[in-house]
């Protein structure tokens, strides 16, 4: 659910500064196979699924990838900094303790 959740806001987000070529990177497989499969999902997120489905129709590139976790650091990190800092949102740049975060993520997913 919380993965689907995050997707719908990416989408969101994306949508709102008129992104429309995407890639979007995931390392819950089922989340990633749903999209790639025209949002077919019957899980309990599968409402959520349907509306990121329809949202990335939308869009004229909506690229979904599978990632493992280990690829995936920046969007743990960015958890971790949610769960013990107020709510706030970075468009023009990235807390410093990301960055190093990003350049090994970028590494191990044009790896793969």
């Amino acid at each position: 659910m919380a993965e689907a959740l995050a997707l719908r806001f990416g989408l969101n987000l994306a949508q709102s500064y008129g992104c429309s070529r995407l890639v979007i990177n995931s390392d819950n497989i089922d989340v990633i196979q749903a999209m790639q499969e025209g949002g077919l999902f019957a899980g309990p997120a599968a409402a959520i699924i349907d509306d990121c489905y329809h949202m990335s129709r939308d869009l004229v590139i909506a690229q979904f990838e599978h990632c493992h976790r280990e690829a995936n650091s920046v969007a743990h990190e960015v958890a971790r900094l949610a769960r013990f800092s107020p709510p706030s949102t970075w468009f023009n740049e990235a807390p410093s303790a990301l960055l190093p975060l990003m350049v090994k993520d970028s590494l191990l997913v044009s790896s793969e």
